[in-house]
This record gives C-alpha cells, sequence and structure tokens, in this order.
C-alpha cells in the first residue's frame, strides 16, 4: 500500500493488491478532558446509510446502532495492510474491555469496494478479527457510500487498475467514533495505539454524549 501523508482533516492511504505498505502515525493535540482522539469540527451526525449486512439483509446503520457508541471505518477486504491492522486493533482493544463497556460498543466496517465485497466475502474477512464482540461488515451502492464518507470528511475514491493488474484503492483511513446520542465524538487516526481506544472508548460509552 502506498501511504500518503495523513492530515488531521483525513489523509488518503493508497491501497494496492501487491504493494507492501507501512501505517502512518499521526499525534493529534493533547485534550483537556484527558482523551486520546481528535476532537472534530463539527460533530456530524451518523450516517443515514441503509446496506446490506453479512447475512444478506438489509442493514440500517442508525437503526442497528441506536444509542450505542459506535466506530465507523470506511475499507475494504483487499487492503493489504491497514484495513486489517485497523481491525485487528480495534478487536484486541474491545477485548481489552469490561464486558458491560464492550456490550455498549458496535464496530462498523463499511466496505468502499463493493463490487468484490459480497457479504459473504465480507463475513469470512471480519472472522478473522472478530471474536464473537459482533463487529458488522456492510456493503452497499459505491456512490451512495462515497457521499456518506465524504460528508464526514473522509475521502474515499474509487477502485483504480494499475498497469500490472493489481487494484488500488485510495481512502481516509480513519475510525470515526459516534457517541450514544449518534453525534461524530472523535476521530482516531492510523497508528492509534491499542492503549488510546481502550482508554477513551469507557468514557464515551458513560458519557451518552459527544464530548
Amino acid at each position: 500500500m502506498l501511504v500518503a501523508l495523513v492530515t488531521l482533516l483525513g489523509g488518503l492511504a493508497a491501497c494496492s493488491d501487491h504493494t507492501p505498505g507501512m501505517r502512518a502515525a499521526l499525534v493529534g493535540e493533547e485534550r483537556s478532558d484527558g482523551l486520546h482522539g481528535i476532537s472534530p469540527a463539527t460533530a456530524l451526525p451518523k450516517p443515514a446509510l441503509a446496506l446490506t449486512g453479512t447475512d444478506g439483509l438489509p442493514f440500517d446503520l442508525r437503526t442497528r446502532t441506536a444509542g450505542m457508541v459506535t466506530l465507523l471505518y470506511f475499507g475494504y477486504t483487499h487492503c493489504p495492510d491497514v484495513c486489517p491492522a485497523t481491525m485487528s486493533d480495534l478487536a484486541q482493544a474491545m477485548g481489552g474491555l469490561d464486558p458491560a463497556v464492550r456490550a455498549r460498543i458496535r464496530v462498523v466496517f463499511i466496505s468502499i469496494d463493493p463490487a468484490r465485497d459480497t457479504p459473504a466475502v465480507l463475513a469470512a474477512w471480519l472472522h478473522h478479527f472478530d471474536p464473537g464482540f459482533g463487529f458488522y461488515g456492510l456493503t452497499g451502492p459505491f456512490t451512495e457510500v462515497q457521499a456518506q464518507a465524504r460528508a464526514l470528511g473522509v475521502d474515499v475514491q474509487e477502485p483504480s487498475g494499475r498497469a500490472d493488474g493489481a487494484i488500488e484503492q485510495a481512502h481516509a483511513p480513519d475510525v470515526l467514533a459516534f457517541g450514544q446520542d449518534g453525534r461524530l465524538a472523535l476521530r482516531y487516526p492510523p497508528g492509534t495505539q491499542i492503549t488510546d481506544y481502550i482508554h477513551d472508548l469507557p468514557a464515551l460509552a458513560a458519557r451518552g454524549v459527544a464530548p
């Protein structure tokens, strides 16, 4: 994967099938409340996305995650590094939480490559990371996903083929944390430590509102 410089506003990580890559690290400004995520300029609402879940059934994002802290990530299963690394980190973070806290959090992976990421492909891929915490995988029309992602400040580009046959897809790889009020509370860039998630998530689950 070719990784562009990731900025606070969401840089692009250009993932490819055959190019090894690295995760970009970004350190946000220290927060007065002690949380490690980056405060968004605006507490935007959770996107209104009606997509398809890994069971092949309709999945309304707002309805199915209502009242939950929701960690939203836009990526694709053929990404060789940053996407699986992020899911692995989130799985480890969830495993480090008290079960009562974990029950109030949902991790949602939204595919930006619906042509290849069928519900069955998503289910098999997420199975490698989710040890029973209930990660959700969603797929649906690319134009709809792209529009909602960009409304959140997450740039997503269409897949493009290279001369050697590999497929690249650029996307901003931030994890977006929505509070129980359905508003964007924090952004976590690539390079976020697992301990940062473990520190922040109980606070988000306890507050019930975006910090």
